[in-house]
């Protein structure tokens, strides 16, 4: 397979790389229930944009032409994940076409969604203890994100709060520390019962 691609011209290897690195970007985080026709066909629609962009780019400057159509092509894909893929989903739930989308999970569709930040995650687990994140603007300058989301249902958030079954909660203050960092609490899938989000609106 390594041979078939090194063999093929120039310009077809550029589209190809180019095509599936606007895929890693369009589908960052929403990928992981995408077959490999999926990612083949993806890639080649972007593909499609870098080799139009070399077209254009060799009649007016040959040299510039590969890093401008690659530079091209990622800045579409973050075009469609940050606006335009959540446009065409808009229009087809206003034209009444359907209401559902490609991700693999609601819950994936609701933790990807960028429009509107993520305010508080709450996380119940087995046993009937919450674990949550209240205020997750604050955790906006941290090294990850408010909640981490792995492609198997595991959470990773900042736990602020904590309510043991048949306690009051109780606020856990020291998830930031100025020498140490900020603190992290992983939870896997097989001991959460349910999940809460609160977005901005």
């Amino acid at each position: 397979m390594n041979d078939v691609v090194q063999n093929l011209p120039w310009q077809i290897q550029v589209s190809l790389a180019s095509g599936y690195a606007a895929y890693l970007i369009a589908y960052m985080g929403i990928r992981f229930a995408h077959t490999s026709i999926d990612t083949l066909f993806i890639s080649l629609a972007f593909g499609l944009l870098t080799t139009g962009a070399m077209w254009v780019m060799r009649a007016i400057d040959p040299i510039y032409s590969v890093p401008a159509a690659f530079l091209f092509t990622i800045a579409i894909a973050i075009l469609w994940r940050a606006f335009a893929r959540g446009w065409f989903h808009s229009a087809l739930y206003a034209l009444n076409v359907t209401w559902s989308n490609d991700d693999p999970s609601a819950l994936a569709t609701i933790s990807a969604n960028s429009k509107h930040p993520i305010s508080q995650i709450g996380v119940q687990l087995d046993d009937g203890t919450w674990l949550t994140c209240q205020h997750a603007d604050r955790f906006r300058d941290a090294p990850f994100p408010p909640m981490t989301l792995g492609p198997g249902g595991d959470i990773a958030l900042y736990l602020t709060h904590e309510e043991l079954p048949g306690q009051p909660e109780t606020e856990l203050t020291t998830v930031r520390d100025d020498k140490w960092g900020d603190r992290l609490t992983y939870i896997p899938a097989a001991r959460i019962k349910r999940i809460t989000i609160r977005h901005e609106r």
